[in-house]
Formats: structure tokens, C-alpha cells, sequence
């Protein structure tokens, strides 16, 4: 667990010290946004029913132009479901009755590029794609007794929203938007973290 920190650590401080050197050519913006997400597919139907309004994005991204940015985002999203009292099968042909939780927090590290399709309007609508590492912190519960694995996995993101400026030449303002994302996920029998989710949230120059 310590060694798989390290390196999404080491990853994320080779990205930033990159984009920093590149701020003098072009510009730096941030983005911070509040992320709601509705699980999806085998995701929703064997782990967590609940969306998952515990959720936030940040990312860094430098303008080759108007156009174009790209740039590194991590955030973080806490999933939640508590099932009713029920009976559940245990190795060696033994049955026990018991209430199960299924917590599952996810932390994604994604290289991200976004496109914007009217540049200079007083809306800027976009598309966004992505990908990289997903850690997953998974727990459940059966009764009082839990039992959990961390892993790390596959991320792609594809997205699309608007930027609408707080004035016609300033690079600052408030962006919305969507995005899938497809996550593989093969431990503990289940398949796949698969998620659609809505953000909201601010942009501004770091320079």
C-alpha cells in the first residue's frame, strides 16, 4: 500500500514540476469541482445501489492554446451502501443471517485533455478525455465482521460541459458538466466500478 502511494506521489510530482516549467510559454489554469456519482452496470447492482454525493475533483491544466489543454486531475469519492438483514452463503456450505455494507472509496490520478469547441464565446462548451490509475479502498461488512482489499486499476474518462467566463477577456469562471468513466475491476468476485458523474465547480489562472 505504501509503495503504490509512493508512486502515484512520484507521478504526480514529475506532472506538476512539468507544467510549472511550462507556465512560462503558456497558461496555467486550476479547476475544483464538487463531483455527484451514479454507479453503474454491476457496479450498482452487486455493490452500491446509492449514488454518492461525497465527492470532489481538482486538476491542473496547461493552454497549448485557446483550444487546447491538457494536464493531470485527482479527486476523491466515497460509496456507501447498507443492505437489509438477509441470509448469505459462507465458504463450506454454511448460511449465515446478517446485515452487509459494502464501503468502497475511490481515487483516481488521470492525464486529461480538453478540447474547447467555441473558444471566444460568452459560453464555452467542451469535451473532455481521459486516463490512468484508479485507487480503490473496498470494505464489507457481514454483521460485525468486515473484511478489505486496496487495489489499483484502469480509469478512462470521456466528458463534456461548459466554461462560462465571469468576463469576456478574463480566463476565470464556472464550469459544469458530465462524464463517464469505465474502471475494470476483478476482485472479491466483483466486476467493474463504472460510473456516470455530474460536477460543478470553479476555474482560474494560477498566473
Amino acid at each position: 500500500m505504501k509503495s503504490i502511494k509512493s508512486v502515484l506521489f512520484l507521478v504526480c510530482a514529475g506532472m506538476l514540476l512539468s507544467f510549472a516549467a511550462n507556465a512560462q510559454k503558456g497558461s496555467l489554469h486550476m479547476n475544483l469541482n464538487y463531483n455527484y456519482s451514479l454507479p453503474l452496470g454491476a457496479f450498482k447492482n452487486d455493490l452500491v445501489n446509492d449514488n454518492s454525493p461525497r465527492g470532489g475533483r481538482g486538476s491542473i491544466m496547461y493552454s497549448f492554446s485557446n483550444r487546447l489543454s491538457a494536464g493531470l486531475e485527482s479527486g476523491y469519492q466515497d460509496f456507501y451502501q447498507k443492505y437489509p438483514r438477509d441470509v448469505y452463503p459462507l465458504p463450506g456450505s454454511q448460511d449465515v443471517s446478517a446485515v452487509v455494507s459494502n464501503s468502497i472509496q475511490t481515487t483516481p490520478v488521470l492525464l486529461k485533455a480538453q478540447y474547447f469547441l467555441l473558444p471566444t464565446g460568452a459560453i464555452k462548451p467542451y469535451v473532455a478525455f481521459g486516463a490512468g490509475a484508479n485507487l480503490v479502498n473496498f470494505k464489507q461488512y457481514l454483521g460485525e465482521f468486515g473484511s478489505g482489499s486496496t487495489s489499483v486499476g484502469f480509469l478512462a474518462h470521456g466528458g463534456a460541459g461548459v466554461m462560462i467566463p465571469f468576463s469576456k477577456i478574463g480566463s476565470s469562471g464556472v464550469t459544469v458538466g458530465a462524464s463517464y468513466e469505465y474502471a475494470p475491476y476483478d476482485k472479491n468476485g466483483y466486476h467493474n466500478l463504472n460510473t456516470l458523474n455530474v460536477h460543478a465547480g470553479v476555474v482560474f489562472p494560477l498566473r
